[in-house]
């Protein structure tokens, strides 16, 4: 946990199966058109393939919910399939990717890559901020509302820092 984590009230913590439900009433606030179910993050938090994490309220983050994030493992490639948080501006955005860059390395990653939705320009600066840049674009990923959006593809070389 940072000290701006500490100064704040807040910390991270490995998400579990009994974060699923108040990670899925976040999905459904913070990502309304694409929002993942409670089976879906039940099968994403149970992988052996996969790390999430969870930024609650709380010096052990038994609190309420703030953020979440997790990733996908695989061989020396991990994919951020998740980041969200509901109280901006505090860093929990930062901590929760930088929790995630960690446990990529961990797992032997040497690369991350996210798809980022073509119209979201603030998480676009948060990535290009933290090192990421673009390398693709998939046409169409995004479904909503009968409207394709394209989503942007971004990779970071992970070294063997601690993080963004």
């Amino acid at each position: 946990m940072s000290g701006t984590a500490a100064q704040e009230g807040w910390s991270l913590r490995p998400a579990t199966l009994e974060d699923v439900e108040e990670i899925a009433v976040a999905e459904l606030e913070l990502f309304p058109d694409e929002a993942w179910n409670v089976f879906q993050l039940a099968g994403e938090i149970g992988h052996p393939d996969r790390r999430y994490v969870v930024a609650s309220r709380g010096a052990d983050a038994s609190g309420e919910l703030l953020g979440y994030a997790g990733i996908m493992l695989a061989g020396d490639l991990a994919d951020l399939h998740t980041i969200g948080t509901r109280d901006e501006g505090r860093g929990i955005g930062r901590a929760l990717l930088a929790w995630c860059e960690q446990k990529a390395r961990d797992g032997g990653a040497e690369r991350m890559l996210l798809e980022v939705r073509e119209d979201n320009d603030r998480a676009r600066a948060f990535y290009t901020a933290a090192g990421y840049r673009e390398i693709d674009r998939r046409r169409g990923y995004y479904r909503i509302r009968g409207r394709g959006i394209d989503a942007l593809v971004m990779q970071r070389e992970l070294d063997g820092g601690t993080g963004a």
